[in-house]
């Protein structure tokens, strides 16, 4: 499949009526969430997920970096276990394989901006720009960059002459990748359409929120920050540490097995009696690695820009941690802590509710990624 810088509308669109699968392939496992507007309600017709780890001799939980048809075959495993079919399919791309960065640019119109903005990404991206699929857009104006007019006390603004531009990019080769997983999956349907992880996420559990918000998705193999204000992304960063760090490192203090450590892990947390105890000396100090990181990325921003951040989310496999909130509320202080739920918005079977309640940090992903197939 031939990609230019014209196929990013291919790549980052996509809108369908009728049902939609999600797909959020991780380096841990796979998630598969399939929604439907059914009378202006988003209800939910199917889900699943399935673990990576075995499929390369690894545990349950582990971070694996599998062959495409390796991981092709999960796939077509899982929708089959689940009984899924899908004709409408859209696939979130992984942080790690993209590029997403704001630039400060003059405030110039859109011819000059076009031929701007691939001169600026060739700045952050290490290969030829005719490799990657680029897109871009202006970012709203931040409030506090209006300043007032000089002249005879008038009471209206006046915009300074820099604009906010995100811009981000998806190599070919990744374009590709994907493309052949949902073939060799034997996904039918319409082709597919693609989005890089970090906007599934923000769109299943920030929504229409315009606080300045940190959103923390600790994964497997790595954690992703992004900072949204006003309604959008404005800054973002990965630590290359996740939850598998936590089991690696109970496994060792413990001497027993990745899966006996990771169990453990899920099923204690940091709390409770000995156990709890057990698993909280390991996964504090790795755990105030990352907040510690995540905290200077967040006063950074804070400082730049002369605000402050009124809200955490929780995501990702790492969030369901039993006690998790304790530690990072030792490095945000008097911020409000919450664990995404991005099935918040999504009608589901009410026998579900425990079930759903204990899995949806792990699926903001393929939660949101669903909810842009079913954007009109």
């Amino acid at each position: 499949m031939a990609l230019s810088l014209e196929s990013i509308k291919h790549v980052f669109g996509g809108g369908h009526k009728g049902a939609v699968l999600g797909i959020d392939i991780g380096s841990s496992s796979i998630k598969v969430v399939m929604l439907e507007k059914v009378e202006e309600k988003i209800v939910l017709k199917n889900y699943g997920e399935i673990a990576l780890g075995p499929r390369a001799g690894a545990g349950v939980g582990q971070a694996t970096n599998l062959p495409p048809e390796k991981v092709a075959i999960a796939l077509r495993d899982l929708l089959k276990e689940a009984g899924i079919t899908a004709h409408h399919t859209l696939i979130a791309i992984p942080f790690s394989a993209s590029l997403l960065t704001v630039a400060e640019l003059p405030d110039v119109g859109d011819k000059e901006l076009n031929s701007m903005v691939p001169l600026e990404a060739r700045r952050y991206i290490p290969v030829p720009i005719t490799e990657v699929s680029l897109d871009w857009w202006v970012l709203p104006r931040r409030k506090i960059e209006k300043k007032p007019e000089p002249a005879q006390g008038d009471a209206e603004a006046k915009t300074i002459g820099k604009i906010e531009v995100i811009i981000a990019a998806i190599h070919n080769e990744v374009i590709k990748k994907y493309e052949s997983i949902k073939r060799d999956a034997q996904i039918p349907g319409e082709a597919s359409h693609f989005e890089i992880e970090i906007f599934s996420t923000l769109r299943a559990v920030v929504g229409r929120d315009l606080s300045p918000i940190l959103v923390i998705d600790i994964g497997a193999g790595s954690t992703k920050l992004a900072l949204v204000d006003e309604g959008v992304v404005r800054g973002s960063h990965v630590i290359s540490m996740g939850g598998q760090d936590i089991t690696l490192g109970l496994s060792r203090s413990q001497e027993i097995s990745f899966d006996k450590a990771e169990e453990m892990k899920c099923r204690v947390g940091m709390v409770g009696d000995a156990e709890g105890r057990d698993v909280a000396a390991v996964s504090e100090l790795l755990l105030s690695n990352i907040m510690n990181e995540s905290a200077r990325f967040a006063e950074n921003y804070e400082h730049k820009h002369n605000t402050k951040l009124e809200k955490i989310i929780l995501v990702g496999g790492g969030a369901r941690l039993k006690g998790i909130e304790k530690i990072v509320d030792q490095n945000f202080k008097n911020v409000p802590i919450t664990i995404g739920d991005p099935f918040s918005r999504v009608d589901s079977p009410a026998f579900l509710a425990s079930t759903i309640k204990e899995i949806s940090p792990n699926f903001a992903v393929a939660v949101g990624i669903a909810l842009k197939g079913l954007e009109e």
